[in-house]
């Protein structure tokens, strides 16, 4: 129950329900409002017709009743007061009649006073206190005020020359109306909102059922499912983006488990021949007694395997610390590869004497700066340089050439050597991949780790790495990497 609480479809359901509640009762109160402004309105106005009828029925009951026929002048207002005072002036019958039944819904009523409190006329039910809420009597013209009491509705006025009036209705009708017109809207409106929750509960399953697809496809592939990919049933929404970068992650952890297990089967691969051949040697010789010289010739063929098993690894762990990807700490600094070029080619000159290579350097005089320290770019020239010369055809020369440029230094290790087969490039670069046996000889001291660790150095410092190669024509290897515009020290 809390996750289902907290779940985001529950949240939505709870702000939308609460969006669409207050949209309801603010629609529902306006409408209101309205129609309550509406009905007294027409009640104001049927008010203000009342008390002209009333007031001309005073008027025509103040002319002489012989001179209906001649043009009608109202008497002085002075005089008019005086005659209602005295009585002689008194409401028609016909007009009273428009003022029955005040207790009754629908009723109207009337009361007329002089400004000191003497009654001048009044209806029937005229309810008590009306002439307390009187408005005071003006300089001039008149003040008007209309009321709401109760279950009545009334309109007062006082004028300049003393006369103080109230004319009121019974609203029990325009109530009972609004009462029904309330209930009407809220029951409108509650059917709406509960339309409403439920359109928005099926709304926010629609709208959530993506990322309940990605959770359980990201579960799957959690419990080991790597292959398995995000369906975008949508595209262009903005869980389609979400789906492409969770893809694109799923790949690159996919990839990533699927080389560390070509890594670990490869080393286990490689490292068993070495350990077998230990093995191998050590039981053979504690079989029996051996002279001198056995013991010495199996414990040269296990230094020599020793040796081998531990360039391994050391070739190992440099391409795990260059595997995990990114910028290096070394790759902050700034190294000089023609200098490094020129340490390298000092270094490796005895063993390409012994294997029969002619070694060229074609370098400028100026300095190479590369985003690189010198220890990378020993790596980087010396594996490249060593795959050459361990690869010999006749009379094979090598040549290392560096060429500044605007925004890159270019390394180009080319020889003339027996060249690559077009099937072998692609994979050149793979780890523990070894050519033919034409090309290899018997694999003495190469792990196959050598151009896989330059790739990974050469990438992880912004640079590219090429190969191009014909049978029988040589190779060519290209570095390229980012020319650093900081001159750091010169490597010793």
């Amino acid at each position: 129950m809390k996750r289902f609480l907290h779940s985001i479809r529950w949240q939505v359901q709870v702000w939308y329900g609460l969006i669409l509640l207050a949209t309801l009762v603010a629609f529902c109160f306006t409408a209101y409002r309205l129609a309550w402004d509406h009905q007294m309105r027409g009640v104001d106005r049927e008010l203000g017709e009342s008390e002209r009828r009333l007031i001309r029925s005073l008027v025509r009951a103040a002319h002489p009743p012989g001179d209906h026929d001649k043009e009608f002048v109202p008497m002085p207002r002075n005089e008019w007061m005086r005659q209602l005072r005295e009585g002689k002036i008194a409401v028609s019958t016909e007009t009273m009649q428009g003022f029955e039944g005040a207790g009754e819904p629908g009723g109207a009523y009337f009361a007329l006073y002089e400004s000191d409190g003497f009654l001048l006329a009044k209806s029937p039910g005229v309810p008590e206190g009306v002439a307390r809420r009187f408005l005071p009597v003006p300089e001039r013209g008149s003040n008007e005020a209309l009321r709401s009491e109760g279950k009545r509705r009334e309109l007062y006025r006082s004028t300049s020359y003393g006369m103080q009036g109230v004319v009121g209705r019974n609203i029990e009708p325009e109530l009972e109306l609004m009462r029904r017109f309330a209930w009407s809207l809220s029951a409108a409106g509650g059917a709406v909102w509960l339309l409403g929750l439920l359109g928005g509960w099926w709304l926010a399953g629609r709208a959530i059922r993506p990322i309940e697809l990605i959770s359980r496809t990201a579960a799957r592939i959690a419990e080991g499912n790597l292959q398995e990919r995000i369906a975008i049933a949508r595209p262009g929404n903005e869980l389609d983006d979400l789906s492409r970068v969770l893809n694109r992650t799923f790949e690159r952890l996919h990839d990533a488990f699927e080389r560390q297990k070509q890594f670990t089967a490869d080393a286990s691969h490689e490292l068993r021949t070495p350990v077998t051949v230990l093995l191998s040697e050590t039981q053979r010789i504690l079989k029996r007694e051996r002279t001198p010289e056995e013991y010495r010739e199996a414990l040269e063929t296990c230094e020599m395997t020793g040796r081998r098993m531990r360039g391994l690894i050391e070739a190992l762990l440099l391409l795990a610390r260059h595997e995990r990807g990114g910028a290096l700490p070394e790759s902050q600094g700034a190294g000089d590869l023609v200098q490094v070029v020129r340490d390298t080619l000092d270094h490796l000159a005895p063993l390409a004497d012994e294997a029969g290579v002619t070694l060229r350097g074609e370098l400028p005089s100026q300095p190479a700066w590369c985003t690189a320290d010198a220890g990378a770019l020993g790596v980087v020239v010396a594996n490249l340089v060593l795959n050459a010369i361990r690869h010999p055809g006749p009379g094979t020369e090598v040549r290392v050439a560096v060429e500044p440029e605007a925004e890159a230094v270019q390394l180009t290790v080319s020889d003339n050597g027996v060249g690559i087969a077009p099937e072998e490039l692609p994979h050149l670069f793979e780890r523990f991949y070894r050519v033919d046996k034409a090309r290899t000889g018997d694999g003495a001291g190469h792990t196959g780790l050598g151009l896989a660790i330059v790739q990974r150095i050469v990438e992880n410092h912004g640079g590219s790495v090429t190969v191009a190669s014909e049978p029988g024509q040589g190779a060519c290897f290209g570095v390229r990497l980012p020319r650093s515009s900081t001159a750091g020290a010169v490597p010793s």
